[in-house]
């Protein structure tokens, strides 16, 4: 399906609406284009609507529409109005985090649940937001394109390179491990990845108080990730008594690949059937 744009009251917001079913609010990682998929496009086809939109900053979504995840959060409840759409079940990706949290804080009635998958709930740590304004603010789309270009040519290197920012572990030894689909998921991510104006907008966001969430959290994270500490999950535990940590046992931040995909896979997808039922069977309470 071809994106849709929106005109909302803070400017236009990329997003795609596809499949049959309860519907799941998708919000991806940093440097994540409306190309990107990791195992996500496939909720369809387990019988979900997914409603895909794209941040500030990245493809044709203005930044103007949530320079921090508060104001992003009301554009978002702008879509969710416009579709009629009057709850959903989000999952955030990465430096998506602060948002998913945001919508969840101040529109809990309109949240169902939450899974945060490798998600920032602190704020950047200093030696990322540093590098990662250097690299990605105004020079971001020149140092995508060719890292791209390099990608075609020097595959390995490319890979490589994005491991060390990503793994607690050696990321020559990880590289020479991942199996050929690994590969192949890897290299995908990084040839549809650019940064547009949204990472180093995202570097700046500050996650809300998590003590006062009241939605139904899931955390997934791995203690070997080099990106989202997993000091992240302990505090997601320790002040959210209702969330659910599961500890993936994955070597990096890529938790959607590897020998523990299929347990992530199954996590989500248990996670979201078991709040659609709970939403369906307080909506026919509520209809009696």
């Amino acid at each position: 399906m071809k994106p849709v744009l929106l005109e909302t009251s803070k400017g236009l917001v990329e997003f795609r609406y596809e499949g049959q079913g309860p519907v799941i609010l998708l919000l991806k990682g940093g440097h994540c284009s409306r190309d990107t998929d990791l195992s996500h496009q496939s909720l369809i086809h387990e019988g979900y609507k997914l409603l895909t939109v794209s941040r500030p900053g990245y493809d044709k979504t203005d930044i103007k529409t949530g320079k921090t995840p508060e104001d992003f959060a009301d554009t978002l409840i702008e879509i969710l109005d416009h579709l009629a759409i009057p709850s959903v079940q989000v999952i955030a990706v990465s430096a998506a985090g602060p948002s998913g949290l945001a919508l969840a804080f101040y529109y809990p009635e309109r949240v169902t649940s939450l899974i945060l998958e490798a998600a920032l709930v602190t704020p950047w740590e200093v030696r990322f937001k540093r590098k990662g304004k250097l690299l990605f603010g105004t020079a971001g789309t020149l140092v995508w394109k060719g890292l791209r270009g390099l990608l075609k040519v020097h595959p390995d290197f490319v890979m490589k390179m994005m491991l060390k920012e990503l793994t607690t572990e050696d990321p020559e030894k990880l590289l020479k491990q991942l199996s050929n689909q690994d590969r192949k998921f890897v290299y995908e991510m990084l040839a549809t990845s650019h940064s547009g104006k949204g990472f180093s907008t995202d570097l700046d966001h500050q996650p809300i108080d998590l003590s006062k969430l009241t939605v139904p959290v899931l955390g997934m994270y791995a203690k070997k990730d080099g990106s989202v500490h997993y000091s992240n999950a302990i505090l997601l535990q320790s002040l959210i008594p209702h969330s659910e940590v599961y500890e993936v046992p994955a070597d990096s931040h890529l938790i959607w690949i590897g020998e523990h995909a299929n347990a992530v896979w199954r996590k989500r997808l248990d996670f979201l059937q078991e709040h659609t039922k709970a939403a369906a069977e307080k909506q026919t309470v509520e209809n009696r």
